[in-house]
């Protein structure tokens, strides 16, 4: 390559990269890169859930909402310390439940659900 188309390629290159790499400072952005099922506060805003949390006894010392990705979908795991069985509180964000009865479901779920972040409390199932 000649040295001027060099020099043309290595400016085009900067400039595209200065151009795509720009942050903004809209608020709106902020809500929708931290929104959680297209809500910025799930526990208060998804009605189920704020339901759910508002039985937990003991405080978030001993309970739980923690944020999973399983199989390329948002599952929300309740986990109150009251609860006799791990497989029947994990939720899709419209507040239906994940069918986990089968323990070859529950076996791969385990397996392949990824931690997000914990929405409330402690992850007490782990």
């Amino acid at each position: 390559m000649k040295p001027y188309l060099s020099r043309v390629f290595i400016y085009l290159v900067a400039v595209l990269c200065a151009t795509t790499s720009c942050s903004s400072e809209d608020p709106i952005e902020e809500v929708h890169k931290n929104a959680v099922c297209g809500v910025n506060d799930p526990i208060k805003d998804l009605k189920w859930l704020d339901e759910a949390v508002k039985t937990f006894t003991g405080g978030p010392e001993v309970n739980g909402v923690v944020l999973y990705t399983y199989n390329d979908q948002n599952i929300i795991e309740v986990q109150n310390s009251l609860f006799s069985s791990t497989n029947m509180h994990q939720h899709f964000c419209s507040g239906e439940k994940l069918n986990l009865e089968d323990p070859k479901a529950l076996e791969d779920y385990r397996q392949k659900r990824v931690e997000v972040k914990i929405l409330y409390g402690t992850n007490i199932w782990q």
